[in-house]
C-alpha cells in the first residue's frame, strides 16, 4: 500500500468560492445568490400584500449588489440563470405558463440590467442609479403584458385588479427601492472591506 502523504495537500479555503483574489464576488457566490433570491420567490408569499411588483425589491436589490460586487459585466445575468433554474426545478409540478414566464423575466431584468450598468455614469447619485437601474429593469414585465392584454383584450393577474397604469407604476418604484437598497449595501460592503 502506498503512503499517502496528506500534509502535503494544498489546503483551499472556502473563501476563495465566495471571493476572487481581488475580493470580488465569484461565479459560484453569483449563482448561489440567485438560488436564493428565487426561493425568497417562492416561499416569501405575503398574502395581505396585494401589490403587484412587491418582489422587486428582494430581486433588484440581489441583482445590484451582485452586479457592484463583481467585476463580470454579466453578473446580473449570472445570478438571474441562478434564481431561473432554481424557480425552474423547485415549480415542476406547476403548469408550464407559471414556471416558465418567472424565469424568463428574471433573466430579461437582469440582461437589461447588466446593459445598463455598462452607461449609467459611475459618479452618479445613489437615487439616479436606483431609478434607472432599478426601476427600468423592474418594468418589463408590466410593459411586456400590459398590450398582449389589450391586444387580446383579456385581463389576468395584477391587471384585473389594479388596472393598467398601477402594475407599471409599482413595478417601477420596486425595482427603484430594491435597486437603491442593493447599491448602499454593496457600498456597505465594499468601505468594510477598504478599511
Amino acid at each position: 500500500m502506498n503512503n499517502i502523504n496528506i500534509k502535503s495537500w494544498k489546503k483551499t479555503a472556502l473563501n476563495q468560492y465566495v471571493h476572487e483574489a481581488d475580493g470580488n464576488l465569484a461565479l459560484i457566490a453569483l449563482f448561489t445568490l440567485g438560488i436564493i433570491v428565487a426561493l425568497l420567490h417562492l416561499h416569501l408569499r405575503l398574502r395581505g400584500l396585494s401589490i403587484p411588483g412587491h418582489h422587486g425589491m428582494e430581486l433588484m436589490m440581489t441583482l445590484l449588489f451582485g452586479r457592484m460586487q463583481s467585476k463580470n459585466q454579466w453578473a446580473a445575468v449570472i445570478i438571474a440563470t441562478g434564481a431561473a433554474s432554481t424557480f425552474l426545478l423547485h415549480s415542476i409540478y406547476l403548469p408550464v405558463g407559471q414556471t416558465v414566464k418567472p424565469a424568463l423575466f428574471y433573466l430579461t431584468n437582469a440582461f437589461i440590467l447588466d446593459s445598463l450598468f455598462k452607461v449609467v455614469p459611475v459618479k452618479s447619485h445613489i437615487i439616479f442609479k436606483g431609478l434607472v437601474l432599478g426601476g427600468i429593469s423592474f418594468i418589463v414585465k408590466p410593459v411586456v403584458t400590459i398590450p398582449i392584454a389589450i391586444y387580446m383584450e383579456i385581463s389576468f393577474g395584477s391587471i384585473s385588479k389594479h388596472g393598467h397604469f398601477i402594475p407599471i407604476l409599482m413595478h417601477f418604484i420596486f425595482g427603484s427601492i430594491g435597486a437603491i437598497c442593493g447599491i448602499t449595501l454593496a457600498n456597505l460592503m465594499s468601505y468594510k472591506r477598504n478599511n
